[in-house]
C-alpha cells in the first residue's frame, strides 16, 4: 500500500472521529435543561410564590376578621349588659360597635376579593405546573434516547481511536508529521482524493504531471490547495 493511500485512509478515520466527537458534544449539550423547560420552571416558581402571597393575605384577613368580630362581640355584650350607666360612655360604645361592624364588613369584602384571587392564582399555578410536567416528560424521554446514543458514540470512538493508532503506525514518521501539520492548516482535511483530474479538496484541476505521479503512489500535493493527493 502506498504512503499516499495510508495517509488517505488515516484521513478518513480522522474525519469520522471528528464527526463523532462533534455529535457527542451535541448529544451532551442536548442533555442539559432546554431553555423552554428552564423558563417553564421559573414561571411555575413565580406562580407558586404569587399564590403563597395571596394565601398569606387571606390567612391574615381571616385572623383580623376573627379579632374584630371578637372585639365587637365583647363591646356589644358590654353595651347591652346594663353595666354601663354613663350616657357618654354608652354613646362611645355604640360608636365603637358600629365602627367595628363597618371594619368587619370592609374586611369581609376584601376577603372575598382575596379568595377570588387565590382561586385564580391556583389555576395559574396548576397550569404552570402542568406545563413543567409536560416539558419535563418530553425532555426525559429525549434524554433517555440521547444517553443510548452517547454510549454508542463512546464505544464507536474508542474503536476508531484504536483503529487510528494502527493506521498511523503504517505511515512514515516524517510523512505523519507533515500530515499532522496539514490537519491544522487545512481545517482538518490534509489528504484529498484525486478523481479524474480534480482535487476533491478544492475542486481545482490538477496538472497531468501531478496526476501521473499520484497514480504511481508518490506523495504529491495539489497545485492549488497544497493538500496531499491520493488517486481514487
Amino acid at each position: 500500500m502506498s504512503q499516499a493511500r495510508v495517509l488517505y485512509d488515516l484521513q478518513q478515520i480522522d474525519t469520522e472521529i471528528r464527526t463523532k466527537k462533534q455529535r457527542l458534544g451535541e448529544v451532551l449539550r442536548l442533555q442539559k435543561d432546554p431553555p423552554a423547560l428552564v423558563a417553564a420552571r421559573e414561571a411555575a416558581a413565580a406562580a407558586d410564590a404569587e399564590l403563597h402571597r395571596w394565601r398569606a393575605r387571606h390567612q391574615d384577613l381571616t385572623l383580623e376578621i376573627a379579632s374584630v368580630a371578637d372585639k365587637a362581640k365583647r363591646s356589644e355584650e358590654r353595651l347591652y349588659s346594663g353595666a354601663v350607666k354613663v350616657p357618654k360612655e354608652l354613646a362611645d360604645l355604640q360608636h365603637e360597635v358600629e365602627a367595628l361592624g363597618r371594619r368587619r364588613a370592609a374586611l369581609e369584602d376584601e376577603e372575598l376579593k382575596v379568595m377570588m384571587a387565590v382561586d385564580e392564582r391556583q389555576a395559574i399555578s396548576a397550569k404552570a405546573a402542568a406545563e413543567v410536567e409536560r416539558l419535563a416528560g418530553a425532555f426525559n424521554t429525549s434524554v433517555a434516547t440521547l444517553k443510548v446514543e452517547q454510549q454508542n458514540l463512546g464505544v464507536h470512538l474508542s474503536k476508531l481511536i484504536e483503529k487510528r493508532g494502527r493506521q498511523a503506525a503504517l505511515a512514515q514518521p516524517a510523512l505523519l508529521k507533515s500530515y499532522d501539520q496539514l490537519i491544522q492548516e487545512k481545517r482538518g482535511l490534509a489528504v484529498a482524493g484525486l478523481r479524474g483530474n480534480k482535487c476533491q479538496g478544492c475542486q481545482m484541476t490538477i496538472s497531468g504531471t501531478t496526476i501521473r505521479a499520484a497514480a504511481e503512489g508518490k506523495i504529491v500535493r495539489c497545485d492549488s490547495c497544497g493538500r496531499i493527493l491520493c488517486t481514487l
